[in-house]
């Protein structure tokens, strides 16, 4: 894949790169000294993830057309391996668990965090504000799908109820003895679906990575933004923390690992976790309203409620949206932590996210 690299904007935000590769890398060095300037202590933490969703989707798509073709001779076989599958997929596009996906190989990403992992954690975070800042691959067909449909057909749907689904019913209905061309048809009419995404993710590999623009740092601009106004207003050192995930495009995969180790004191703190996105979101985005928005529910086969009642105090009066995405505020949310994502960018953005800051007291606020 193409790495491309693009000037800072006068903000002192870096440029990045698509997850795992030397750009990113270097923009998670420089968020970094931006915490630094600004008085923090900081940790540049790498972590090991399974980076590829065009591996994790093909590998199931062809378990799943393999597992047809096993059952036109033995059927209860094909369903059992097609069964397996569509668990296992669901399992980890849904719920972060990978299962057959552990056959991906892992690559290195990198989480800035601020304070650094220790006893700060335990005692002094009441919020988290939190972005991606890796630049999201190419994918010419979800991109498609996305203007296409706006948000209501995603790729994880199609394998799943389209492909998986329908080739699993054929399995069963010859295993009862049910005949008929339609059920021949409703398999390969499942087959082609799953065939077709496995293209998909091949064209998706090959496709060339745009270069990053100003839109692609909005998420990392507006939550520095409101770091600086949180720290102008407070009296001393206030009790936010600061992540920048690596890999955020590709299913929070830094964050679900940042998760995995903190849950407990954040839990315990009934922090809340503030995430940020640029505007551009419409990809995975269902909203009427293009204005600053808070997510009122996140994922894509399963979704998750989130907190974007703490935005009913702000005079901006940000409208509830949906995201078709995994983000760390997903994430967050399936741990039981408080989140919401800031959808947006600009004066606005900034504002919702100093609103939600001022009513994030547990004592104000029910999870």
């Amino acid at each position: 894949m193409a790495e491309a690299e693009t000037n800072p904007p006068s903000t002192g935000t870096p440029p990045t790169g698509v997850a795992g590769s030397d750009v990113e890398r270097r923009a998670a060095n420089r968020l970094a000294e931006e915490l630094r300037k600004r008085g923090r202590a900081v940790s540049v933490e790498s972590v090991s993830i399974r980076i590829s969703e065009e591996g994790t989707i093909s590998l199931h798509a062809l378990l799943a057309a393999a597992g047809g073709l096993i059952g036109l001779k033995w059927p209860l076989i094909g369903a059992a391996i097609v069964l397996m599958v569509a668990f296992s997929y669901y399992a980890e596009r849904s719920l972060g668990l990978a299962l057959i996906g552990r056959i991906v190989p892992r690559r290195a990403s990198q989480n800035v965090l601020s304070p650094p992992p220790g006893p700060a954690w335990d005692r002094d975070v009441e919020v988290v504000l939190s972005a991606g800042y890796d630049l999201p691959s190419a994918y010419p067909t979800g991109e498609w799908l996305s203007r296409r449909f706006s948000g209501q057909l995603t790729t994880d749907r199609l394998v799943l109820w389209a492909g998986i689904l329908p080739v699993f019913l054929a399995m069963m209905l010859d295993a009862a003895g049910v005949d008929g061309t339609w059920v021949g048809v409703l398999q390969l009419f499942g087959t082609a679906v799953l065939l077709s995404m496995v293209a998909a993710q091949v064209d998706r590999a090959a496709a060339k990575n745009a270069e990053a623009d100003d839109e692609d740092l909005k998420a990392t601009e507006n939550l520095l933004a409101v770091l600086d106004e949180a720290i102008e207003e407070s009296d001393g050192d206030p009790p936010i923390a600061v992540c920048f995930f690596g890999a955020e495009s590709n299913s929070a995969k830094g964050a679900a690992e940042f998760f995995s180790n903190f849950e407990a004191p954040l839990r315990a703190e009934n922090a809340l976790v503030i995430n940020f996105v640029n505007g551009s979101s419409g990809d995975s985005l269902l909203s009427r309203n293009k204005k600053v928005l808070l997510t009122a529910k996140e994922g894509d086969l399963a979704t998750l409620r989130m907190n974007n009642e703490l935005g009913e105090k702000s005079p901006i009066k940000p409208q509830p949206a949906i995201l078709r995405t995994t983000t760390a505020a997903t994430i967050a949310r399936r741990r039981g932590i408080r989140a919401t994502t800031v959808v947006g960018s600009g004066d606005d953005a900034v504002d919702v996210g100093l609103d939600l800051i001022d009513h994030a007291n547990p004592q104000e606020t029910v999870a």
